[in-house]
């Protein structure tokens, strides 16, 4: 029933967008699907598997877009966009399942000379997601790829929040974000110390083909979350990095410091877990088609649930993939990656080393 709801919605919203075309409002998407054999080892043995997936190289998803000028330095705008799975057809529809548009929904006021403003459910800076995205100029993939601990620690599509992007000025741009109460699921009211709340600043420069970035997220737990999904001091993300098109080759470079993370790599649940990263990557370009490639490694100290402090732990990846692309909206692609992961037992709180390796092969056709 709650299924049948939501395909109601959506086709009404598709019958209205037809309608008001000439208002520029736009349907686009992508559908995603591929097959991925995993082949997994080490202390915590899982079976290999073949399985067919959804979102291997890109997340599938339907969206609506629209603006109006009201003058020529000021417009309204909005964005409403589905993820869902294109090999069930399920819907993505967040922690509660109830969200028809968990991919994004927001308004816009945008201006030309001062910059644009953004409310409701938006990506963080540094989600590799989104309109306000900056893990793009930072990461080959633009947030990572299919596997275990193939990415950077990233954050995630947050609701009721608040976003100003700055215009460019002499090659800078600014991002500030902000949310009352980052799932609206959760017990506890807006903008109170019961819920929590997330913070970020990011800075953008861009000369030519050089890009570089500096961003920070931070989220604080709400006294009201249950102390197993937040850890012991806020989530703190820091990143710097950029990228630097020599063609045909585009480099990517990162750092990154995080602390107050509660779940990483093989540790589902832990007190507190700090430490850094460090990334690099490069994609080649053969007309549309192009090869990604890049290697990542995490060194951190974890604060346990069974009150082990400090234990230290690593994680490496390293991915590689290549997009052939007959037309600007297809992607035929195949890749693979490897890595390897110190983790803890869940049933029996002993420490773990895991790796996994994988092949992915499929096919995304854009709309």
């Amino acid at each position: 029933m709650k299924t049948f709801k939501y395909s109601l919605i959506i086709s009404s919203l598709l019958v209205a967008c037809s309608v008001q075309a000439e208002s520029a409002v736009t349907i686009y998407g992508r559908i995603d699907t591929g097959i991925a054999y995993d082949n997994y080892g080490g202390d915590t043995h899982k079976d290999n598997t073949i399985t067919m997936q959804s979102g291997l190289n890109t997340a599938s998803r339907i969206g609506i877009k629209g603006i109006e000028e009201i003058t020529d330095d000021l417009s309204v705008g909005f964005r409403l966009e589905n993820r869902f799975a294109s090999d069930s057809g399920a819907l993505k529809g967040g922690l509660k399942g109830n969200k028809i548009f968990e991919g994004c929904s927001y308004l816009t006021v945008s201006s030309k000379k001062f910059g644009e403003v953004s409310a409701g459910r938006i990506s963080g800076i540094s989600s590799g997601s989104g309109a306000y995205d900056l893990q793009f100029f930072m990461d080959s993939f633009g947030g990572g790829t299919y596997g275990t601990g193939l990415a950077p620690v990233k954050s995630s599509r947050i609701d009721n929040m608040i976003t100003y992007r700055t215009p460019m000025l002499a090659g800078f741009q600014g991002t500030l974000q902000y949310s009352m109460k980052t799932e609206e699921s959760e017990e506890g009211d807006e903008n109170t110390s019961d819920v929590d709340k997330f913070y970020a600043g990011g800075l953008r420069y861009k000369n030519g083909n050089l890009n570089l970035v500096a961003a920070y997220e931070e989220t604080t737990w709400g006294k009201k979350v249950p102390a197993a999904a937040k850890g012991t001091t806020s989530k703190k993300i820091a990143t710097i990095g950029g990228s630097y098109r020599f063609k045909p080759v585009t480099v990517y470079l990162q750092g990154q410091y995080f602390d107050g993370v509660n779940k990483l790599d093989g540790f589902s649940s832990a007190k507190n877990i700090k430490g850094f990263g460090t990334y690099a990557g490069t994609q080649f370009w053969f007309g549309l088609s192009s090869w990604q490639s890049m290697i990542y490694y995490r060194d951190y100290k974890v604060n346990t649930i069974n009150n082990i402090e400090d234990h230290k732990a690593h994680m490496l990846g390293i991915a590689t993939k290549y997009l052939y692309r007959p037309s600007k909206s297809i992607d035929i692609y195949i890749g693979g990656g490897f890595s390897t992961w110190d983790g803890q037992n869940a049933k029996t709180k002993k420490f773990t080393k895991d790796h996994a390796f994988n092949i992915i092969t499929g096919i995304t056709k854009y709309f």
